[in-house]
């Protein structure tokens, strides 16, 4: 496991553009040597999912284990060794990735080639799936939901980083790009425009002060909103007639995202109208993934909690997350419960000197191979 997470992490599978078919080609080969069947799905020239299979007796539903190929770039701080030499030191692997999320995907792996060199038969399928442009919109495993690849799945367990917590919640996403469209006109006679920017500046705080209606979540708490881009003008003496803003919502159970997108428009309209007859404003979806929640005495939940007490010797916290995994496409499409629980810390995730320690690591192979005979025996 550890040797395959380094190798795993010298791929500069940075997203954009990805660029992870070389990796998920090199995952195929090895889980193939290791006795899977394996199927590497195209997404793009350069991009593709992998998926390695242990067949079962047929008697019973699949367990999927899925993690993600992509990472995000290294970033503008500088970190104390190459961001793609693996380098192991002190019982850390350092990479970016190393943590979120390619020692998740070397332990799948690792697992699974345990439980085939020990020739243990389960009941239904295990499933490693591997997916690319998770960082970026779930991209690979909208795949999977439009090929129907993982038919006959019963559990889904997703590698993220939780210090082998048990996390059974995730919060929704929801990514709105906001238009203000006016009038140009001259710097010096602003009264013959319509002002984008300004306009757009008013929506900010009554966006971030808007009571949108929510009933507080045990595990993920309460719903935010961030506005985390903003673009408009092109001149100094030009009044704008363009203005795009983009804004972070996460939101937990209860919570409808069309109701929120319609009120965001409505009072944007309200803004528009209420400074200028010619503003005008388009609201558009970027990504829209909805909450989950699999309830806490769910047979996986209970299952994967009782492997992490018995390997770790502890008693795992259960909690939720307050971003979106491939769990968002791939537990309503097929229907499953998921939990997410993998490796390293989620604090590291897109941190400079991003690492993962070897210890919790070889505890996550062993996790994965206790549940999957506890489930699939």
């Amino acid at each position: 496991v550890v040797d395959l997470t380094r190798e795993l992490v010298r791929f500069p599978t940075v997203n954009p553009p990805g660029n992870e078919r070389e990796s998920a080609e090199f995952l195929g080969r090895r889980m193939e040597e290791m006795g899977l069947e394996v199927e590497v799905q195209t997404i793009a020239e350069q991009r593709a999912n992998v998926l390695g299979r242990i067949r079962g007796r047929g008697e019973g539903p699949s367990l999927v284990l899925t993690g993600h190929l992509d990472v995000v770039p290294p970033g503008g701080q500088a970190w104390t060794r190459p961001p793609f030499d693996a380098v192991l030191e002190d019982g850390r692997i350092y990479g970016r990735g190393s943590c979120d999320m390619k020692g998740g995907v070397a332990a799948m792996v690792a697992a699974a080639a345990t439980l085939v060199r020990d020739g243990f038969r389960p009941q239904g399928d295990i499933v490693l799936a591997c997916t690319a442009g998770e960082e970026a919109g779930l991209q690979g495993a909208l795949v999977m939901v439009e090929r129907r690849s993982l038919e006959g799945a019963g559990f889904l367990v997703v590698a993220e980083p939780t210090d082998l917590n048990v996390y059974i919640g995730e919060k929704g996403v929801l990514w709105l790009r906001i238009f203000m469209r006016g009038r140009t006109a001259h710097g010096s006679m602003p009264w013959l425009g319509a002002n984008a920017v300004s306009a757009m500046a008013q929506l900010i705080p009554a966006l971030e002060a808007y009571p949108f209606p929510f009933k507080e979540n045990i595990l993920l708490g309460k719903p935010t909103l961030s506005v985390n881009v903003i673009e408009g003008g092109n001149k100094l003496n030009v009044v704008p007639d363009l203005c795009r803003m983009d804004v972070d919502l996460r939101t937990v159970p209860g919570q409808s995202h069309a109701d929120i997108v319609a009120q965001v428009q409505s009072m944007a309209n309200h803004i528009a109208r209420s400074r200028h007859p010619d503003l005008r404003v388009e609201v558009e979806i970027d990504n829209d993934q909805q909450p989950l929640e699999t309830h806490r005495d769910d047979a996986l939940v209970l299952a994967t909690v009782e492997s992490v007490r018995t390997v770790c010797g502890r008693q795992p916290q259960v909690g939720g997350v307050t971003f979106a995994t491939d769990a968002a496409q791939l537990g309503p499409a097929f229907d499953i419960p998921m939990v997410i629980c993998g490796p390293g810390a989620s604090t590291m995730a897109h941190q400079p000197d991003e690492y993962i320690e070897v210890d919790q690591l070889i505890q996550a192979v062993d996790v994965y191979v206790d549940l999957a005979r506890r489930l699939m025996s």
